[in-house]
């Protein structure tokens, strides 16, 4: 078994108002957390020569100690990247400069590990570019979502998507497929979520009075027959947020295995629909220290628009 020797590393304005675990689990992202906490816990991490807990951010001088670890035991831990999901991922670039790297996240691969995953798009990007100092996910979308997705490459570039997002004219567009004819102009829901129990797959969120407000503004597209490809605008941004308020007013999402509806599914899996038809297709915020407005379109998935052009011939006259 070998070890790493003990590291000094400085705190650089990169780095400067992250939390210490954070930056830990940064230079020591092939082993568990658990490991990492621990280091935190017992004193083996050092800020200064001092201890802090794992909620300590770092400042600009700071000078960090990482401890020895066990090589063996990263080894064990790391998550093999294929270099085929690496290339594809590097296809699905639609933006990149010094500050961000914007992708049009494929449908089925999960932003990060956990929950059964062994590898996201955060660790593929990381181990195919492992030259590049910093590089985080700057929010996040679903497993089964396709659509616009944005990484930062520093840690000012993060903190300001982050605020930006929050901001309110942020956009953030979504375009859906949902069940049934649903003709509206412009329907905004307001409806509080909250999420109940966890499954093996994660928490299940049901419309509440005890959630936490959201609102969602839907607008239709196109009536494609028994099927409407509808907008969703989000001006909150909670967990399946979408996906439980267009279930709630009664036009579920096709392709929904959890809030969607189950006989409706299996006739558009016929049709050729393998995932959820759900994607984020524009995001448009604020970058304050650039003093400028970004946006940033994904084109909807060859996939999709196939099911498209294929509802649009069988609902057409005959």
């Amino acid at each position: 078994m070998t070890v790493t020797k003990v590291k000094f590393v400085e705190v650089d304005e990169r780095h400067d108002g992250q939390r210490i675990d954070n930056f830990v689990l940064a230079h020591f992202n092939k082993v568990p957390k658990s490991r990492v906490y621990r280091a935190l816990r017992s004193g083996e991490v050092r800020v200064n020569k001092g201890r802090v807990k794992p909620v300590y951010r770092v400042q600009i001088g700071d000078v960090v100690r990482l401890p020895p670890i066990e090589s063996n035991m990263a080894d064990a831990q790391s998550p093999k990247v294929s270099a085929q999901l690496i290339e594809q991922l590097e296809s699905k670039i639609i933006f990149e400069n010094e500050y961000l790297l914007v992708i049009n996240k494929p449908a089925g691969i999960a932003v990060h590990s956990g929950s059964g995953d062994r590898v996201g798009i955060i660790e593929a990007f990381r181990a195919g570019r492992e030259h590049q100092p910093f590089l985080e996910l700057a929010h996040r979308i679903d497993k089964e979502t396709s659509g616009c997705l944005v990484l930062a490459k520093s840690r000012r570039a993060l903190l300001d998507v982050q605020k930006g997002m929050h901001a309110p004219n942020t956009k953030k567009e979504y375009v859906f497929l949902a069940k049934g004819c649903w003709q509206v102009k412009k329907c905004r829901v307001s409806q509080a979520l909250e999420k109940q129990g966890r499954s093996s797959i994660g928490a299940k969120v049901i419309a509440s009075a005890d959630g936490k407000q959201a609102e969602t503004i839907f607008t239709t597209r196109e009536i494609l027959g028994e099927h409407s490809l509808m907008t969703a605008s989000i001006l909150t941004g909670r967990t399946h947020q979408i996906r439980v308020h267009a279930q709630q007013q009664g036009h579920p999402i096709a392709g929904d295995k959890r809030y969607g509806d189950f006989e409706y599914n299996r006739t558009m899996q016929k049709m050729g629909l393998t995932r959820m038809f759900l994607h984020a297709e524009y995001l448009k915020f604020n970058l304050e220290s650039l003093s400028q407005m970004v946006e940033f379109q994904a084109p909807l998935p060859d996939e999709l628009k196939k099911l498209c052009k294929r509802l649009r011939k069988s609902a057409s006259p005959k």
